[in-house]
């Protein structure tokens, strides 16, 4: 059985004017379980805007943009050819939550058929007192279980965004590192 493992660890935070604020992350994961060793990693963005967040790749991203250019060049001289256009990034998928409440939206490309599954499941955190220095960031420990796994984050409340990659959220700071307990991610 495949399994995505998955390790989200904020190495920079970029972007930031008015309430629009952009977060970049390396995902690190394992495609195969039984291929621990063989680990991938992909840059993945979180943008942040007043009404919510969205949480994707940045490969895939730019070769979504990539390909609609083409389409619009060759769809005014009616002449498309997408061919040898190849998607560059493994993660197909992106998150978006809407604030105050914290809907979650989950979008997945799977062959050419596109999925919306809405996220009903909360995470519940408990905040430890243990504290690390991440980065430039003083971060605090929390820990949950969700999706049928027990995660550890680090979360910074220097940047008070109740956020943080891929569907997690509700610490009192920004997610700035979070891993599973098998550490298959990391």
């Amino acid at each position: 059985m495949r399994k995505m493992i998955i390790l989200f660890s904020l190495i920079l935070a970029a972007m930031t004017n008015a309430q629009n604020q952009r977060f970049i992350y390396e995902y690190k994961f394992v495609i195969d379980s039984t291929a621990k060793d063989k680990q991938e990693s992909e840059t993945m963005y979180l943008d942040i805007v007043s009404k919510g967040s969205k949480f994707y790749s940045r490969d895939y991203f730019e070769s979504d943009s990539t390909m609609q250019a083409i389409v619009e060049k060759d769809t005014q001289s009616l002449n498309i050819n997408l061919g040898n256009f190849k998607f560059k990034g493994k993660i197909r998928y992106n998150i978006e939550k809407m604030y105050p409440q914290y809907a979650v939206n989950f979008f997945t490309v799977l062959g050419s058929d596109e999925y919306h599954i809405q996220e009903d499941r909360k995470q519940v955190w408990k905040i430890l007192p243990e504290k690390e220095k991440i980065g430039e960031f003083n971060t605090q420990k929390a820990v949950c279980d969700f999706a049928g796994r027990k995660w550890t984050a680090w979360f910074t409340a220097d940047l008070p965004i109740q956020d943080g990659p891929y569907k997690f959220y509700g610490l009192p700071g920004l997610i700035v590192k979070i891993e599973d307990n098998t550490r298959s991610h990391s």
